[in-house]
């Protein structure tokens, strides 16, 4: 019994919450658990261990919360989950994925990864857009041109993502009830996980 109640103390526990604004005021809002994905599970395994020990130290992996993605469908939150069913073009009209805008320590043992989409990002033809998915993916700085990203045990494999490509593996999953996305508004999603 004892054992079952240290696992317990080392979840992780993520929350979503989701804010539609118009000129500043918030006039809806969706809130809730989210699920932690095995990519994601397997993405915190490989954060917090190296691949080889010694005087240059090799990690696992340089992945980190980069990228937040946007759909029109749903599915079940279930970690194994791999992909937005329906995303949507979110930023310029190739981008489904687009970065994190402010990472933020609530507490010492937690991280909140914030994105307002601004008024003109997501409904990029002016037509209004229904939310019912979010994700949350991780990456390597695209800008560092490191062609091994990740050591697997099967040697060096490069991840780097392409935001254009609405298929990309998540860490994070929510679905929701329909939010609509118009010019009128903004839309603010904050992601926290807590150890």
């Amino acid at each position: 019994m004892r054992i079952v109640e240290n696992l317990r103390d080392i979840a992780i526990h993520s929350n979503v919450e989701i804010y539609l604004r118009e000129r500043g005021k918030v006039i809806e809002t969706r809130d809730g658990h989210n699920v932690f994905t095995i990519t994601g599970r397997n993405l915190l395994s490989k954060l917090i261990s190296w691949s080889t020990i010694s005087s240059t130290d090799i990690p696992f992996t340089n992945r980190r919360v980069r990228w937040v993605g946007l759909g029109r469908g749903s599915q079940l939150e279930v970690t194994t989950v791999v992909g937005l069913n329906d995303p949507v073009l979110a930023a310029s009209p190739d981008k489904y994925l687009v970065p994190v805008s402010l990472v933020e320590f609530p507490t010492s043992t937690s991280v909140r990864f914030v994105k307002e989409f601004l008024t003109s990002e997501v409904n990029l033809v002016g037509a209004p857009v229904t939310i019912m998915e979010a994700g949350l993916f991780a990456d390597v700085n695209p800008g560092t041109n490191n062609s091994v990203e990740d050591v697997g045990y099967s040697g060096p494999s490069t991840t780097t993502m392409n935001p254009a490509v609405g298929t990309n593996p998540l860490i994070a999953y929510k679905a929701f009830d329909g939010i609509t996305k118009t010019v009128d508004f903004t839309l603010e999603i904050r992601w926290e996980f807590r150890f």
